[in-house]
């Protein structure tokens, strides 16, 4: 069976232009684009180096206040960034805590990766808790949020949890908040 045949809503003359005019666009944006990415590099670096050798408060950051009427005229305001994320090791973490907030703070999920030895083993008389035990594999998940509850209702303190974590920083980025000029429209 022959599929139906449509009627473009185009000619080929309207086709063609249409194929041009987004090539032509899309070169232009990939070299804008190309452009950006270099000014961008080089705004990092050069904000990289001026907090850093002005002892800038990343918080506080720079306010410029530009009156340039053919380039630009307000507030501009440049901040960095620098987010960082707490990794903790789960075994350093539950020797600290002891059994009893351990419990509240580290979720374990046990798997069993050889459910046909197990059941073999188990079939024999005289269970070995530690032959039993290597059938399972553990992994434990750090509940951050209980973890800060506890040291903030006192149960715990952060010098018990020294040196059972990492801090991972990120690579820092740069904000730029722009407040227009009063009677600029744009």
């Amino acid at each position: 069976m022959a599929a139906k045949s449509r009627k473009s809503k185009l000619n080929f003359e309207e086709l063609t232009q249409s194929a041009l005019g987004y090539a032509q666009k899309n070169t232009k944006f990939k070299k804008i684009q190309a452009q950006f990415t270099e000014l961008k590099e080089k705004f990092y670096a050069d904000m990289e180096d001026y907090f850093d050798c002005n002892d800038i408060d990343p918080n506080e950051g720079v306010t410029i206040e530009c009156d340039n009427e053919l380039v630009y005229s307000g507030t501009l305001t440049v901040k960095k960034v620098q987010k960082s994320s707490v990794e903790f090791d789960a075994n350093k973490l539950e020797k600290a805590l002891g059994k009893e907030f351990s419990q509240d703070v580290i979720t374990k999920k046990h798997e069993i990766t050889d459910m046909i030895g197990l059941v073999a083993y188990l079939k024999e008389c005289g269970c070995d808790p530690k032959i039993f035990k290597s059938f399972i594999q553990t992994s434990k998940v750090i509940d951050t949020k209980e973890l800060d509850r506890l040291e903030e209702i006192g149960k715990i303190t952060i010098d018990q949890v020294a040196g059972c974590y990492e801090i991972k920083h990120q690579k820092p980025y740069f904000t730029v908040n722009v407040k227009k000029g009063k009677g600029d429209k744009d």
